[in-house]
């Protein structure tokens, strides 16, 4: 762009520029003049430019880097406006009197003596002065030309480099100043807000909230970095192609309800459920469909990663990369699918990424940074992973969603995909309206099949966990007591009963020490008791439980002549 047709703002900021000096300092202050207003660089993550909408990731550098080249660019025009200093205006100035004076008429005929010695030394003094202003004005030249000389090299590669690597220190950010809005979630025409207010028609003594949502205009300030390129419309038509699908591959309304609670709560970033869903059926259930189409229309927000990140062996070290999860901070929705059969999940890290605490991650080549999770983990595929761990810790936070309908090979449509993404303002307004429903009922409140499930896997994963919770009481009583093999004969009857897979006995009687450390129901379920190894007469026994009554064994050691040492 030429000097002639740069606006107002331009021009002035060219000025601002031509004050700046000749090293990368002044260059980075010159890109920060041109460019500042719209640029942020999040440590041990890199340069974010904001586009009108959010506070976009540059992740190949080249946003940015053309910013630079404009303001190196300019720097060519601030030679053109370079001023002499004070004292070298000065004598341009008294130069250009002097040149008229020189010029002036003299009557040397009718001068007097001194007359003429006078017009003498003012010639003296005007020559002196025009040849003054020369030298300043030489000085002026120079300075510009020094100036050219600087645009050009500042246009060189390693020089835009240099800008740009002293310009991040005047526009820091962290991780943690982007999308700290926990109840925001940036669309294609603004940005939409969940807010509490005080229901009106609510006694004032005793108030009653409502949660509702308000559409603001983007606004840089925000730091948000993540879109959703979808418009949201108060207006919106029904989905209908997004309903019947649901209706098909969930015929059950309170699991269409859960669901709907649970796009709602990954439009929000919060943790308080603490809950993994796992989406679980054999294939052609529309489980894959679902959670493609929200991640598509969550677009910014959506991560897919391997499910290798969160099952399987974990044989990285302390100090290596984990640029799969470097990826991870401002998301709301973070999927993975087909695990394969018999892996594990990698329960500690679930924890922690469902539990809100901060993760220590680092992109390749960059030093380590933490993060707050800030999504909704949504894991399926058609073999449950193991969980090895017993504990309320893991297993509270597992939500296992059946997917049991399995369409027929004509009923399937290619087009689906494309039918449901053609309805995306209808499925974000009727995500927005499951995030009020979770908002305003406190809670994603799966229904009994999920729950059910739930359990059904838990005690897949711990029989010997279902057994102690379904077939004995603990009561912490010491004069309740069990002999290790009666309890096995138990659990054999147990199994036999339910169809749980049995473990063989020397496994049941390893395991039984871990079980005793754990914490139980009480009876009455009011209370958690524990149980305890112990001997009576030399006998190993365990005390504070006893096996209900219609799983009794007894006597069995005494025929077989085998007993259990537990």
């Amino acid at each position: 762009m030429t000097a002639h047709t740069r606006s107002d703002a331009e021009r002035e900021a060219i000025a601002k520029c031509a004050a700046e000096p000749e090293h990368d300092i002044g260059n980075a202050r010159r890109f920060l003049i041109w460019a500042g207003h719209d640029v942020r660089h999040v440590t041990h993550v890199g340069w974010h430019a904001f586009d009108g909408q959010r506070w976009q990731e540059d992740e190949s550098g080249a946003i940015v880097r053309r910013l630079a080249h404009n303001a190196a660019e300019a720097i060519f025009e601030e030679a053109k406006i370079l001023a002499p200093s004070i004292a070298d205006q000065e004598k341009i100035d008294a130069a250009k009197i002097a040149r008229e004076s020189l010029v002036a008429p003299f009557d040397a005929r009718g001068a007097s003596r001194e007359d003429m010695l006078k017009h003498t030394a003012d010639r003296k003094a005007w020559a002196d002065a025009i040849a003054a202003a020369e030298i300043a004005e030489e000085r002026v030249a120079e300075k510009r030309g020094t100036r050219l000389r600087h645009a050009k090299s500042t246009c060189g590669s390693s020089k835009i480099t240099n800008m740009l690597a002293e310009a991040a220190a005047y526009r820091p950010a962290s991780v943690d100043d982007l999308n700290t809005d926990l109840y925001a979630f940036n669309v294609g025409n603004g940005t939409l807000r969940f807010s509490r207010t005080e229901d009106e028609e609510s006694d004032p003594q005793d108030p009653r909230y409502r949660w509702d949502v308000r559409l603001d205009p983007h606004n840089r300030d925000d730091l948000i970095s993540k879109l959703a390129p979808v418009d949201y419309l108060d207006n919106a038509q029904r989905p209908k192609a997004w309903e019947k699908f649901l209706v098909r591959v969930q015929p059950s309304k309170p699991m269409r309800d859960y669901l709907q609670r649970l796009t709602g709560y990954a439009l929000l970033g919060l943790n308080t459920e603490q809950m993994i869903a796992f989406f679980f059926g054999i294939g052609r259930n529309g489980k894959s469909t679902f959670v493609d189409t929200l991640a598509r229309i969550f677009a910014d927000y959506a991560v897919t990663l391997s499910i290798d990140s969160f099952a399987g062996e974990d044989r990285r070290s302390g100090a290596e990369a984990t640029p799969d999860l470097a990826r991870l901070p401002g998301a709301r929705l973070v999927a993975a699918s087909e695990p394969e059969s018999g892996v594990r999940f990698k329960e500690a890290l679930i924890k922690r990424l469902t539990g809100g605490e901060a993760l220590a991650v680092r992109r390749l080549h960059q030093d380590f940074f933490e993060f707050s999770p800030q999504f909704t983990l949504i894991v399926s595929g058609n073999h449950k992973p193991v969980i090895v761990g017993n504990d309320d810790g893991i297993w509270r936070r597992i939500h296992l969603v059946p997917w049991n309908e399995q369409i027929p090979k004509d009923e399937v449509d290619k087009e689906l995909p494309r039918k449901l993404l053609a309805e995306a303002p209808g499925i974000l307004k009727w995500a927005v309206e499951g995030a009020i429903d979770f908002l305003n009922s406190g809670g994603l409140h799966p229904p009994r099949d999920i729950l059910d499930a739930t359990q059904e896997y838990r005690e897949e994963e711990d029989p010997i966990g279902s057994f102690i919770r379904s077939a004995c009481d603990i009561t912490g009583d010491e004069s309740d007591q069990e002999k290790p093999f009666d309890l096995y004969m138990a659990y054999d009857r147990y199994c036999v009963a339910t169809g749980t897979v049995k473990v063989k006995d020397t496994t049941f009687y390893r395991r039984l020490p871990d079980a005793a450390r754990r914490t139980w129901p009480s009876p009455d379920g009011t209370t958690s008791q524990q149980f305890h190894k112990a001997k009576t007469n030399g006998t190993p026994v365990y005390r504070g439980l006893r096996v209900r009554d219609e799983w009794i064994g007894r006597g069995m050691a005494d025929q077989t002549g085998k007993e259990g040492t537990g």
